[in-house]
């Protein structure tokens, strides 16, 4: 007997699988070659649970130092009710070594892509 997926409480945000399947087939027919991002549960978990966080921004990167074709990158910063970036103002230097608050936990697919279809 096949295993239904884990459903959590029901969200205004939440979209179709068809409305998905069409969405990211656009995305992949302009020819990129990142399809998407897999994320550490417990480390977004971590990061949503610090005080004061409401929403995540994510950013896009490009790291030259990675192999051809995954140079992509996605940082994560948490931010407030307002969505300011909640960086500590020491960390906003080049050369400092303060703690950040800024993340980079997620994994390009490809490689890490779904191994049973998805999207």
């Amino acid at each position: 007997m096949k295993e239904e997926a884990p459903k959590h409480d029901k969200s205004i945000f939440e979209i179709s699988y068809a409305k998905a399947k069409k969405i990211t087939t656009a995305w992949d027919k302009q020819g990129h070659f990142i399809k998407g991002y897999l994320v550490d549960a417990q480390e977004l978990r971590d990061m949503v649970d610090q005080e004061g966080v409401s929403y995540v921004r994510m950013y896009f990167g490009w790291d030259d130092q990675m192999e051809e074709g995954r140079q992509q990158r996605m940082i994560m910063v948490p931010t407030d009710k307002y969505g300011s970036d909640l960086i500590p103002e020491g960390a906003k230097t080049e050369n400092s070594e303060e703690e950040s608050n800024i993340f980079d936990f997620t994994m390009p697919c490809p490689p890490t892509c779904s191994p049973t279809p998805g999207l």
